[in-house]
């Protein structure tokens, strides 16, 4: 056990250091959901109140640039892992003492890290711009803390793929996967309002409840029921991906 800590604390900080090597793509992971967030609230945001009841539209929209942020440097396990395979980095590796689990641990413990500074820019951005906090400094607390271990979660798709296949190009498609599953939820407005299909799908949407429990802080205050609700999506989804990597990791190192 202690091997396996340290080798993934040494894992995570050479994932990191990748990051601060090449920063233009942390840059991209905060300009495209800034980006989208300032759009939106400035197309609807004047007429949410009317149009179906949400007075703060900016608040309404903060979790929604955080989970698109954490799913966009989520997907970069995917590919340093794709990079690590190619170029036989990964193989030396398994020649040595090192526990399998810590070579996909450290990829998965760095994103979540890189997710968690990505969530506090857009947080501070979002106060600034009258999104308010109504859980108070702890709120922004547990939203890091839920922001980061959803990005852990989401990761290990980019990565069960990239282990099974070593393609670069298959392991972004992780990233991909999350446009129908944020377009499928409450996104841009409330799940009563939507037609019965879609509000069916929103309903057995995973991401509805993370986007939900973090509404509930920013808008709301402390809701012991989203709360539960949102980690246990998170805990659903890690059970399901963390599963698919482990499986990959198998059939990438029988």
């Amino acid at each position: 056990m202690t091997r396996l800590i340290a080798d993934t604390w040494w894992l995570t900080l050479r994932a990191l250091r990748e990051t601060i090597r090449q920063p233009v793509f942390e840059i991209t992971n905060i300009f495209i959901p800034m980006f989208f967030f300032a759009v939106t609230v400035g197309a609807i945001g004047n007429v949410a109140g009317r149009a179906f009841g949400v007075e703060n539209y900016t608040a309404f929209q903060m979790p929604v640039a955080i989970l698109q942020a954490a799913a966009g440097a989520a997907g970069a396990s995917g590919l340093g892992m794709t990079t690590d395979i190619e170029r036989g980095y990964f193989d030396k590796l398994l020649l040595t003492p090192t526990p399998r689990l810590s070579l996909v641990l450290g990829r998965l413990a760095a994103d979540g890290i890189r997710v968690t500074v990505l969530t506090a820019a857009i947080v501070l951005v979002g106060i600034i711009a009258g999104s308010g906090m109504e859980s108070g400094p702890l709120g922004i607390v547990v939203l890091l803390f839920m922001s980061g271990l959803f990005g852990l979660t989401y990761a290990c798709i980019g990565v069960a793929i990239a282990l099974k296949t070593g393609s670069a190009q298959a392991a972004q498609t992780g990233f991909l996967l999350f446009f129908p599953l944020l377009f499928l939820s409450p996104a841009f407005a409330p799940k009563e309002i939507f037609a019965g299909w879609l509000e069916f799908l929103a309903t057995i949407n995973p991401v509805t409840y993370v986007l939900e429990g973090m509404r509930g802080l920013v808008l709301d205050g402390w809701d012991a029921g989203s709360l539960a609700a949102a980690f246990g999506a998170i805990a659903g989804l890690g059970a399901f991906t963390g599963g698919l990597v482990a499986l990959a990791l198998r059939s990438r190192t029988a």
